[in-house]
């Protein structure tokens, strides 16, 4: 009984059953791999490179305000910074 089971899902069972599917030890027999992709995956991949590029700190602003600091030359909108205060929830207009 064990035999006539280790015959058909013996060793290289897998390998007759893709042979029966047209397909070889490398892939699909006589093809290539192809893959289409449409415009907007094609520019979202664009503009994904594109964002790699662009640095996380704009390095320019920060050395501008670290030195009007610096110098005691920088002021804040104060109505600003209690609007971000007031939305961040530190502040409690009650």
């Amino acid at each position: 009984m064990i035999g006539k089971v280790s015959r058909p899902y013996g060793p290289g069972a897998a390998g007759k059953n893709r042979a029966k599917k047209g397909y070889s030890t490398d892939g699909p027999s006589g093809g290539s791999d192809r893959a289409d992709f449409s415009p907007f995956a094609v520019e979202l991949a664009r503009i994904g490179a594109e964002l790699k590029d662009i640095p996380d700190v704009r390095q320019d602003v920060v050395d501008r305000l670290r030195a009007q600091v610096a110098a005691g030359e920088y002021v804040p909108q104060l109505e600003q910074v209690a609007r971000s205060l007031v939305l961040s929830g530190l502040l409690d207009l009650q």
